[in-house]
C-alpha cells in the first residue's frame, strides 16, 4: 500500500523511512491510554469506512438486535522535515533530527483518546456522585458506589477507571490512619480488578468507570497510524500521519460518569 500514501515519491530512501516509523509508533505507544483497557478489532485496512454494532436485548432470552453501522473516523496530524537537516544527516555524524515526527504522533495519540473518552462519557448510561476526593475515603465510596451501581444493571468486573491528572493526584496523596495506614490509591485499585489509567484527556472533576470487556464495547481500527509523504514546499517535505478508527459501545450501561 505504500505507493497509496506516496511514500516512494519522498527524496530518500527506506533507512529513513525506518527512524520515521520507529519514531511515531514509539511515542504513541507511550502515550496512548485507551487501547490500554479495550479490545482492538483489526487492523482492518484503510478501505473499511463503517462497523456494525450489535446492541442486545435482555428481555427473556438475551439476543443481539439488528446492526447500526457506525462511520471510521479519520484522524491525523502534519509535520515538516527541513531538506537541510535531512543533507545534514545523510553527510554529517549527526542524526536525522525527528522531534517534529515526536511532536506529531504525541498530538495524533491525545486525539485518539480524547475521541475514546468523548464518546464513553457520551453514551454512558449511568452517572454517578464523585464525592469529596479531598478526604480519606471519599474516593473509595464514590468508586464502590459507581460498581454497585453497574452491577446493578448486571454488568460485572473486572472494572477500569480513566482519571485526569489532578484527580489522580488528590487520590494519591490520600492516606487512611496515621503513621502505617493503608494508601487511599491501593484501596480503588483493589476494587478495579482491570486498571486505573491516567491521562490529560480527561476532564478534572469526573471520573469513567467501566467494565471494557468486548462484549460491551471495542476499538474498531481501519488503518493503523501510518505516515504518508504529501509532497515538497519549496525544497522541505511535508508529510502526514494518519488513522481511521471507531469506538463500538454495544452496552451503554457498562460505562458510568462520577461527577
Amino acid at each position: 500500500m505504500s505507493e497509496l500514501w506516496m511514500r516512494d515519491a519522498a527524496p530518500f530512501g527506506e533507512d529513513v523511512w525506518h527512524e520515521i516509523d520507529e519514531m511515531a509508533i514509539t511515542v504513541m505507544k507511550k502515550i496512548l491510554v485507551g487501547r490500554q483497557f479495550l479490545d482492538l478489532v483489526g487492523p482492518l485496512g484503510w478501505g473499511v469506512e463503517q462497523a456494525p454494532v450489535f446492541g442486545f436485548e435482555t428481555e427473556g432470552a438475551a439476543v443481539a438486535k439488528g446492526a447500526e453501522y457506525i462511520k471510521l473516523q479519520e484522524l491525523g496530524e502534519e509535520f515538516l522535515l527541513r531538506a537541510k537537516h535531512l543533507a545534514m544527516a545523510q553527510d554529517t555524524p549527526f542524526k536525522l533530527d525527528l522531534g517534529a515526527v515526536a511532536i506529531a504522533a504525541t498530538n495524533l495519540a491525545r486525539q485518539e483518546d480524547e475521541m475514546i473518552l468523548q464518546e464513553l462519557m457520551a453514551k454512558a448510561k449511568i452517572q454517578g456522585a464523585l464525592g469529596d476526593w479531598n478526604e480519606p475515603n471519599g474516593p473509595f465510596s464514590a468508586v464502590a458506589q459507581g460498581i454497585a451501581t453497574l452491577q446493578d444493571h448486571g454488568v460485572s468486573g473486572p472494572y477500569a477507571m480513566v482519571l485526569g491528572p489532578m484527580m489522580y493526584a488528590r487520590l494519591a496523596s490520600l492516606m487512611h490512619g496515621k503513621g502505617f495506614g493503608r494508601r487511599e490509591l491501593d484501596m480503588v485499585q483493589s476494587l478495579l480488578g482491570e486498571g486505573l489509567y491516567v491521562t490529560t484527556r480527561m476532564p478534572d472533576g469526573k471520573a469513567l468507570l467501566i467494565s471494557p470487556q468486548s462484549w460491551n464495547m471495542d476499538l474498531v481500527v481501519g488503518q493503523d497510524a501510518v505516515v504518508a509523504y504529501l509532497g515538497n514546499e519549496g525544497i522541505d517535505h511535508r508529510f502526514r500521519l494518519f488513522e481511521t478508527l471507531a469506538l463500538r459501545v454495544k452496552r451503554p450501561e457498562a460505562i458510568c460518569v462520577l461527577q
